[in-house]
């Protein structure tokens, strides 16, 4: 309704007082819903009222609906004394014809003198008795100078329903039917009202919550003007005039319909009158009827709630143990009649938090469980979560309530991995009593993995082996339990095909073959990343970045995280930027390794508590080690950590970034300490791979430092008599290692043997320190030349990944106009070669700037000697040099020694 509509309406009103005073008879019904107006406009002809005019006015009230004749009193109440007859009625209540019919004359008696208004608001709470006068005077009034103005609102019955039959039949009856505002109505209300206007986007926000009803659109604006002036974005007050003007539209718009409103707003989208009649125990009709009263005020948008605010508003005056109620009937009326277990359960957990007891609904849990699965599919691991926790809770079964916290750990494990670890704590206690039942073996098995708690899991392999013994021999010892984990030596001691999972990498002892490799690509382009594909998601990323493919796992981590973003899954974001700050590390991108690693712990809520986020911490230690942010890494190796940590294969990789930190800052003997732990825990827990975990070149770097030359050696051997020694990178690392105790002339042929491989392993952090070994012994054989050159480009290297720390290491070996152009213009040594040279010149260039001779070169490339002469011949001219001491040392290096082999 606009601004014109309303016009009209008042002027038709104002028209039948006229003809009233003209000497005709008139009744006008006023309809409407509650709060469109119906009481102002027929208050407004108390206004409009001549001095000549008698006025008689009656209010319909529910709480006088039994009174008999209460209304008619209030009427002659108006009257002058003695106007009017004293009313009378039978002995069953019910007025007498007689007096009708003098009451009748008495005012066509009246009216023959004074034009008489008649106004009774809310007519339908009339009691029957006044409602038998009132249907007399509409049937028998015909000329006299009287109007009858009655108001009704919509969608409800009367006491008497001929009443409204009466007024159907008469000729003389108008209709005025009151309208709520529409959105430009309630723009020229809130315009014209006394106070600020408010601005465009929020006159339709007020629209919108008032439904365009005008007594909650005043409501609504004042508040709004009472409100701070700063304040942006307006929320109607909890309790404020807003809601209490929608507690007066219920109460007008028919009996208990606050109780409808609370029900409508527990049904949501499953509301049928049927449904709701059931939950209100009253006929479905008078549930539909109830909805179409409440929408025609604006209280409802169909049977919805057109506002979140109003329907607060609502509830907001319903008590909690009310609404827990309708829940719980809610839920038991959708089970009965075959609903989806997602509704269902959303109407358990609900009444759960508001307080009800769900003991009294036997299929409960199990529809929870479900509804887990199927909330699961829909990417809401939080709804999951509680649906899953509620079952626990309501649970009596002892191994139903383990499988129930296993299913938890797993899916809590996209949230919050510290909670996830806590959750497997129970089914190890019944475990350990003895009394988990053999097909839950399995799953908590795996899940102890892809927690890292390999040592456990352990565990819970002993047992599954020993029922398979069992199964097999019939037999089994007296108390039913398996074997201790020391009783079996396949869980300590030795490589398991079960190593460590999402934190720290699963490989199995044949990892790394390029069938495996290129397994693991095709396993990641096609599966879906669900949390049963989750450990064999991370053990193929691995298998890629420690076997030669870092590049592939980088873009596949990249896609992960995309993905466990859309699935709203915070953890396995962690998860994968973890593994993704590891894979950037490894290709000595420092930068984006502390970037995502940051990532990674920010994903994380209660990071304390969780032993995982060893893994994304010891990663940016190790990066803010090498980049010489030592006060940084000084602060986060403050920070608690999980008592668990160093109980799973997460505190390996921080022990080993401990104690890199430890051995930078000279403190040798705490480092030490932390590698033989870590190599320790590897060993005992059967996953001691030096492609991950290279402890025994760690600890033997710092030996060598300490002077014990014999137990570096030692260790070293044993590296290189592991089946990862085969690989580039631990096979560069160990090179260089070994050849710090061989003599000078040997040294040099490992430590080439060092970059070749490390060339090929993308590792140019560990490719620089190799460089560096190599051009020290250069140095200490006699040749200075090329000495300078691999140190100017082992120091280019580390400068180029943001090693900082080993910029400083080097420094003092490069020579005074290195050192020169370093401090006062770093950018000389950048270049565009790319651009200058051709691929075969820059891979002889680059050859040649690292110390090799032409003959070398020659072999290295399979290109003749000559040929070798005739490529630096056009680079000296290209770069303007006339020596091979003069190449630059930022040679593009992807060219390496390695491609060109």
């Amino acid at each position: 309704m606009d601004f014109a509509e309303r016009e009209l309406e008042v002027r038709a009103l104002r028209t039948a007082l006229g003809e009233c005073r003209g000497g005709a008879t008139r009744i006008v019904v006023i309809e409407g819903a509650a709060g469109c107006g119906k009481s102002e406009l027929i208050d407004s002809l108390a206004e409009w009222a001549d001095a000549d005019d008698l006025v008689l006015r009656a209010f319909g009230s529910p709480t006088e609906r039994d009174l008999p004749l209460g209304l008619m009193r209030q009427l002659t109440g108006d009257a002058p004394a003695g106007a009017l007859p004293e009313f009378s009625a039978a002995p069953d209540g019910e007025p007498q014809v007689s007096a009708m019919r003098e009451f009748q004359a008495a005012l066509e008696l009246l009216s023959a003198t004074t034009p008489v208004v008649i106004s009774v608001d809310d007519v339908h709470h009339a009691d029957s008795a006044s409602l038998r006068y009132l249907q007399h005077i509409v049937r028998h009034s015909r000329s006299t100078r009287m109007l009858l103005v009655l108001t009704t609102p919509l969608h409800q019955d009367s006491q008497d329903a001929s009443f409204g039959t009466e007024l159907l039949r008469s000729r003389n009856v108008r209709r005025i039917r009151l309208r709520r505002l529409t959105p430009e109505g309630c723009r020229r209300v809130a315009a014209t009202s006394p106070g600020p206007t408010p601005r465009e986007a929020l006159s339709g926000e007020l629209h919108a919550i008032s439904g365009g009803n005008p007594l909650l659109l005043r409501a609504l604006l004042e508040e709004y003007r009472s409100a701070p002036a700063t304040t942006d974005d307006f929320r109607p007050e909890q309790g404020g005039l807003f809601g209490q003007a929608v507690l007066t539209c219920l109460r007008h718009s028919g009996p208990r319909m606050l109780d409808l409103g609370a029900a409508l707003a527990v049904l949501g989208d499953a509301y049928t009158p049927e449904r709701a009649g059931r939950l209100l125990g009253i006929p479905a009709f008078t549930a539909a009827q109830s909805v179409a009263s409440l929408s025609a005020s604006g209280i409802l948008s169909g049977h919805r709630f057109p506002h979140p605010h109003t329907q607060t508003a609502v509830l907001d005056q319903v008590p909690a143990d009310v609404l827990a109620g309708l829940h719980l009937r809610t839920g038991e009326l959708l089970h009965a009649e075959g609903e989806s277990v997602t509704r269902i359960s959303g109407h358990l957990l609900t009444a759960a938090q508001l307080g009800g007891s769900l003991i009294a609904l036997p299929w409960a849990v199990d529809v929870l469980r479900e509804a887990a699965e199927d909330l699961l599919t829909h990417s809401d691991p939080a709804r999951a979560t509680q649906a899953l926790e509620l079952a626990h809770e309501l649970s009596r079964d002892e191994q139903q309530r383990a499988d129930i916290k296993t299913r938890l750990a797993a899916v809590t494990w996209r949230v919050n991995p510290g909670r996830a670890e806590k959750h497997l704590s129970a089914p190890l206690a019944v475990l350990r009593a003895g009394r988990l039942a053999a097909e839950r073996l399995a799953p908590l098995a795996e899940l102890l993995t892809c927690q890292g708690r390999v040592a456990e899991a352990g565990e819970v392999m002993s047992r599954i082996l020993r029922e398979t013994v069992a199964g097999s021999t019939g037999g089994q010892d007296r108390n039913g339990f398996g074997p201790r984990p020391d009783e079996d030596s396949g869980v300590t001691g030795t490589r398991t095909e079960n190593p460590p999972g999402p934190g720290e990498g699963r490989l199995a002892p044949g990892a790394g073959s390029s069938t495996e490799t290129t397994a693991a690509e095709r396993f990641l382009r096609t599966t879906v990343l669900t949390d049963d594909t989750l450990e064999p998601v991370m053990r193929a990323l691995r298998s890629l970045a420690y076997f030669g493919h870092p590049e592939q796992a980088a873009a596949c981590c990249r896609e992960l995280i995309s993905e466990a973003e859309r699935q709203k899954a915070p953890a396995w974001q962690a998860l994968f930027s973890s593994a993704l700050a590891a894979v950037l590390l490894r290709l000595s991108d420092l930068h984006s390794a502390e970037e995502y690693a940051c990532r990674a712990l920010d994903c994380l809520p209660e990071q304390s508590s969780s032993a995982f986020i060893g893994s994304p911490t010891a990663t940016l230690i190790r990066a803010r080690t090498l980049m010489g942010d030592h006060a940084a890494v000084a602060r986060q190796l403050h920070q608690p950590v999980s008592d668990t940590l160093f109980k799973s294969t997460h505190g390996l990789a921080y022990l080993r970034a401990r104690g890199l930190y430890l051995m930078a800052t000279h403190q040798l003997h705490a480092a030490l300490g932390d590698f033989l732990e870590a190599g320790r825990l590897a060993r005992s827990w059967g996953v001691d791979r030096p492609a991950v975990l290279p402890w025994r070149t760690d600890a033997a770097d710092v030996l060598f430092r300490l002077g014990e030359t014999q137990r570096a050696r030692t260790l070293v051997e044993q590296q290189f008599a592991d089946p990862d020694a085969r690989r580039p990178w631990v096979r560069g690392i160990s090179l260089r290692l070994r050849a710090v105790t061989s003599d000078p002339r040997q040294r040099l042929t490992l430590l080439n043997q060092s970059v070749d491989e490390l060339s090929r392993s993308g590792d140019r952090v560990e490719l620089a320190r190799s460089l560096a070994e190599l051009g020290r012994a250069l140095r200490a054989v006699g040749e200075p030349a090329r000495a300078d050159s691999v140190i100017r480009r082992a120091w280019s290297l580390a400068r180029e990944c943001g090693a900082e720390t080993l910029c400083e290491e080097f420094s003092p070996e490069l020579g005074p106009e290195d050192r020169m152009r370093r401090r006062g213009a770093p950018e000389e040594f950048r270049s565009d070669l790319d651009t200058k040279l051709s691929d075969s010149e820059r891979r002889v260039a680059t050859l040649a700037a690292s110390g090799y001779t032409n003959r070398e070169i020659s072999l290295k490339l399979h290109i003749t000697v000559s040929t070798v002469e005739q490529h630096l011949t056009r680079v000296y001219r290209k770069l303007n040099i006339t020596r091979r001491q003069d190449l630059p040392v930022d040679l593009h290096l992807a060219v390496s020694t390695a491609e060109a082999v």
